[in-house]
């Protein structure tokens, strides 16, 4: 296993393998408890896996901004794309980004606008506002939804490309996301 902290020509280093791996675990906890809302509302295990959405949403936001920057930071030292795909693969990632921040910032917008208090990983982090500001929680209550079943499907969709590229191209990219290296 490569210990190396920064990304390199064959593989990613220990924290882009971080923020990756714990993303992507806070991630499955969302589309888990996102589905059981949508299907079970009133459940105790929807209870359970929704009770934690709210602070994984705020979680997930500070992680994507900084897995961001540490991305940009790494983007001249990140192993090569297959030739052709590459433009295509950078797409679908900046989309994957701009939704990891889209959907919690207008999920906070909605919950600002509300009536109620928010808070978050057991920190408030405002008060609810004396009457409800309707544009607000009409943005998050159209668009955060939405936008999120469309992260998860641009999640699903980079799942199954890197399970192509490992096992019907033979390019072993999912290795340097997990050992690290791409060499074996």
């Amino acid at each position: 296993m490569d210990t190396r902290i920064m990304d390199h020509d064959h593989g990613y280093g220990l924290v882009s393998r971080f923020f990756h791996w714990f993303m992507a675990l806070l991630l499955l906890w969302q589309l888990i408890s996102a589905a059981l809302h949508f299907a079970f509302d009133e459940a105790p295990v929807t209870d359970f896996f929704f009770g934690f959405h709210f602070s994984n949403g705020v979680l997930l936001l500070c992680l994507a901004l900084l897995r961001g920057i540490w991305g940009l930071l790494n983007l001249s030292r990140r192993p090569p794309h297959r030739r052709g795909i590459e433009r295509l693969a950078a797409l679908g990632h900046v989309l994957i980004y701009l939704l990891m921040i889209a959907v919690p910032t207008i999920a906070l917008i909605r919950a600002y606008g509300s009536d109620r208090p928010f808070s978050a990983l057991g920190m408030p982090l405002f008060a609810g506002q004396a009457t409800e500001i309707e544009w607000m929680t009409n943005l998050g209550g159209q668009w955060h939804g939405l936008l999120g079943w469309g992260l998860f499907a641009l999640v699903a969709g980079h799942i199954a490309m890197a399970l192509v590229h490992t096992h019907v191209w033979k390019e072993p990219l999912i290795r340097r996301m997990t050992r690290g290296s791409d060499l074996p």
